[in-house]
């Protein structure tokens, strides 16, 4: 059994609390307010300890907060990680690493979709491994936490080109849903499926420049899966603005905006993105 602290008691946050506890593992949040009982369908609801300052260290740290949240969140990493222990950075973007230092981290790709509905929290079956990491020792102690649940890890050896991949996706889906307030099938109406082609024109050669190995074909896979899901499907930038929460747009098209002008390329579409919905 290990001690699992989680940063974050949202959806994402919930959903692992539910299922580390069921492996047997000591689970406690650290949230900067009480959270609400965990209920996620397929479990019995419960409560969870958790700290709101001083929590004990913790054998690993799941960092599950919005990437615009990290710089909050490390205040928790001092006590937490006092022996080194590692994070692992469950976010969306590229360059996970850097959101932490200087504590040792794992960066997660995650494929898990959660939606609340009728007040309990749904988990929808991804299409590949609920997790990804980089392959190699570094990522072990990931891997091994979730040996014992239902929950699976898949080990990456080009993680790098794996996370710029489903940056692609985010970069499209997450700032054409929010700014109509509309599922996914808007991708299929000829005006934002152009808008999506010009996000991914300059997106995609910005990836290539930071090392991805992606093929020039990569944008048109990303449009097929995107338009491959039912209509309706909800991002969670969409629903971050229904609420009125911080959107994680700069940790998405605003990278692209960073990387694209270190290495000297066209982003003024996804610039375009940022100034709309960064405000």
């Amino acid at each position: 059994m290990s001690r699992i602290a989680i940063i974050g008691a949202g959806n994402l946050g919930m959903f692992l609390a539910a299922h580390l506890r069921a492996a047997g593992h000591d689970v406690f949040f650290c949230v900067r307010r009480p959270p609400d009982a965990v209920r996620v369908e397929g479990f019995e609801p419960f409560e969870i300890p958790y700290f709101l300052d001083s929590p004990p260290p913790a054998d690993l740290v799941l960092l599950t907060v919005k990437a615009q949240d990290t710089p909050r969140a490390l205040l928790w990493l001092e006590k937490l990680c006092s022996a080194g222990q590692p994070v692992a950075v469950i976010q969306n973007g590229v360059h996970h690493e850097q959101r932490v230092v200087p504590y040792p981290a794992i960066p997660v790709l995650s494929y898990v979709y959660v939606e609340p509905q009728n007040g309990w929290l749904r988990a929808f079956q991804p299409p590949r491994a609920h997790f990804t990491v980089p392959a190699g020792g570094g990522a072990a102690a990931f891997v091994q936490l979730f040996a014992g649940t239902a929950l699976s890890v898949f080990e990456e050896p080009d993680f790098h080109t794996a996370a710029w991949r489903k940056m692609l996706h985010n970069c499209v889906s997450n700032p054409l849903t929010a700014l109509t307030g509309r599922g996914l099938e808007i991708l299929a109406e000829p005006h934002y499926r152009d808008w999506a082609q010009r996000i991914l024109a300059e997106a995609l050669p910005v990836a290539q420049a930071d090392g991805a190995r992606l093929a020039d074909e990569e944008g048109a896979r990303v449009l097929e899966m995107l338009g491959s899901y039912p209509p309706g499907t909800r991002t969670s930038m969409l629903q971050d603005r229904e609420r009125g929460r911080p959107l994680e747009i700069e940790a998405l098209n605003g990278m692209v905006v960073a990387l694209g002008r270190r290495y000297g390329l066209l982003v003024a579409v996804n610039a375009e993105l940022v100034a709309l919905l960064g405000g």
